[in-house]
């Protein structure tokens, strides 16, 4: 009875071990770029390039928003932007190389300069909000609920191409 008691215990411990780390060591950040001029598409801005800034303004990451959905999607130094054009495999492989590179870059993010068309903001402060996965639904066998834990980022950027100003920037 003991030796299942320990196995259990163990078991547990195991599970809830793997699961920390994987959320310490695979990171999300989404990103969501607006024009406050524009009422189509709620504003979402296709074919923007950002770059993600530390604090003395050195670039951690490069971005673009795809040219359908205005989805903000970062660019891996060796594996590139994880589209949803790519093949699922590739597409998985893809995230999974991201989510941990991310982890090194979404804690120094401080700025981002965005270039919309003849529109360029450098250097715009980020708000970045943090979401991490609840240890309590990790057993829910559901792909949008449960599954491998991340720490997930969220920010928001409010921009207004007619005059190429900033008009409010939320976590």
């Amino acid at each position: 009875m003991r030796a299942v008691l320990v196995i259990v215990i163990g078991l547990v411990a195991g599970v809830l071990g793997y699961g920390y780390w994987h959320r310490s060591a695979h990171t999300t950040l989404t990103v969501i770029l607006t024009d406050t001029s524009r009422k189509e598409r709620d504003g979402r801005v296709l074919n923007a390039e950002l770059v993600f800034l530390d604090a003395s303004s050195r670039p951690l990451a490069r971005g673009k928003t795809d040219d359908k959905l205005g989805i903000v999607l970062f660019q891996h130094p060796s594996s590139g932007y994880c589209s949803p054009d790519l093949s699922l495999e590739v597409y998985r492989a893809c995230v999974i190389e991201q989510s941990g590179w991310l982890t090194g870059c979404v804690n120094d993010l401080r700025f981002v300069s965005v270039v919309i068309g003849n529109c360029r903001i450098e250097r715009v402060p980020v708000e970045v909000t943090v979401l991490r996965d609840s240890p309590f639904i990790w057993w829910i066998p559901l792909r949008d609920v449960g599954g491998v834990p991340y720490t997930r980022y969220a920010a928001r950027l409010e921009v207004d191409v007619r005059v190429c100003a900033v008009t409010g920037f939320l976590g």
